[in-house]
């Protein structure tokens, strides 16, 4: 444990010039405060992240049913797949969730997390088991096999030691990457089964495309000395 005096001065080395005053004692419980509230920060992005991911899969299971039903139907919008425009609107919507997810809310995760770790450096000074922050930091990135690391795509994943390593931004994107590729998979082949339902139709019938012709009426002809 390191002395008071000592303790005193690492603590006020942290400190903005206006408040080098304050004791260790003091300007410790303000960086605990302060750590306390970058943790609550933190907690509330991060609940409000996963209620949106909740959300987007809401609507993927949505979107998925009604392409069902639309698909068991057999519902069309002219040559076009009712149940493909259904999983395309579904995919822009999911697009939608992921912008909101990786570019808005999820940087300010990030900084409330560097926050946290800036005044967890200044409490490790005076109490050096407080790495709370800095440890869930460092077990966050996990090795994947080579499945998620095909799926992940050529940026998905860092290397270390040879083997593929997925930080928060990595499952985040992972996450969405799937999700839009069931969506592309889905309307790919429910428009492929359309066109392949359409082309049986016309093999069958070939007649429908035109009406046929309707039969000539014969013609009687009198013959001679005959009166009509």
């Amino acid at each position: 444990m390191t002395d008071p005096e000592a303790a005193a001065e690492i603590v006020a080395s942290y400190l903005p010039a206006a408040s080098a005053g304050l004791s260790s004692n003091e300007a410790l419980g303000h960086y605990v405060t302060m750590w306390k509230t970058t943790v609550e920060v933190q907690q509330h992005f991060n609940d409000i992240e996963w209620r949106i991911r909740g959300l987007a899969l809401t609507v993927a299971t949505f979107a998925l049913g009604a392409a069902g039903v639309a698909a068991k139907d057999g519902a069309t919008l002219g040559p076009i797949s009712l149940g493909s425009a259904v999983l395309c609107l579904g995919l822009i919507l999911w697009y939608a969730f992921y912008f909101v997810d990786r570019l808005w809310y999820h940087p300010l995760l990030k900084a409330a997390v560097a926050e946290g770790t800036e005044f967890e450096k200044a409490i490790r000074r005076h109490l050096p088991e407080a790495h709370m922050t800095a440890g869930i930091t460092e077990r966050s990135p996990q090795s994947v096999g080579w499945l998620v690391a095909f799926l992940a795509g050529p940026k998905g994943t860092d290397r270390v030691n040879g083997h593929a390593v997925m930080h928060s931004d990595h499952k985040l994107r992972w996450f969405y990457r799937v999700g839009a590729s069931t969506f592309i998979i889905g309307a790919i082949a429910l428009q492929i089964g359309v066109a392949l339902a359409d082309g049986a139709a016309r093999a069958e019938n070939p007649g429908a495309r035109a009406p046929a012709a309707s039969p000539a009426t014969p013609t009687v002809h009198a013959s001679p000395g005959t009166t009509p």
